[in-house]
């Protein structure tokens, strides 16, 4: 497996009761990632939030693991979709 470093893209669609959770701020704590809000838009329903991770690719997929199983879709955003 690939240890090094990479950048990998996601779209986060977070439903109502996890709208106000901190989860990004646990990856950052749990998983050691960095990541970049590349947009977001956030209503009292939804929650979608374009993210760039950067990290391990054991890091990211644990951390997309943990984000799936705490009710979050996950879904990758293709190439140059937001730059």
């Amino acid at each position: 497996m690939n240890t090094g470093r990479r950048r990998e893209r996601y779209y986060l669609t977070y439903p109502r009761h996890l709208i106000k959770e901190p989860l990004l701020y646990h990856l950052v704590k749990k998983f050691d990632l960095m990541f970049n809000i590349r947009g977001a838009s956030v209503s009292d329903e939804i929650g979608l939030v374009a993210v760039e991770f950067e990290g391990t690719s054991e890091q990211i997929g644990r951390a997309l693991e943990w984000l799936r199983q705490s009710g979050v879709t996950v879904e990758p955003i293709e190439k140059n979709v937001i730059e």
